[in-house]
């Protein structure tokens, strides 16, 4: 029969566990504050196409509306001032 090898069994110090702890601790750390900018990131970029999406109508009806009233208002004050010309 073989012989039974005895493992040597290395005891960690509390020093050695308690550095090893928080050095899990902190990669872990930084993995969460790195999906949890990812996540930020997307969302900030989802919420601008969807904002801008419900904006961009809003936008061009009021270019819309203005262009009508750039060339509309002149020829609105010109009838009312005819029309005190000729009806003093």
């Amino acid at each position: 029969m073989p012989a039974k090898s005895k493992s040597t069994k290395k005891t960690v110090s509390f020093d050695e566990y308690k550095t090893i702890k928080d050095k899990i601790i902190e990669i872990s750390e930084q993995r969460f504050e790195n999906i949890l900018s990812k996540r930020l990131l997307s969302f900030r970029q989802e919420f601008k196409t969807d904002l801008m999406a419900e904006l961009n109508p809003r936008f061009d009806s009021v270019e819309k509306r203005l262009s009508f009233l750039t060339w509309f208002m002149p020829v609105l004050i010109t009838l009312i001032l005819t029309a005190f010309k000729l009806f003093p």
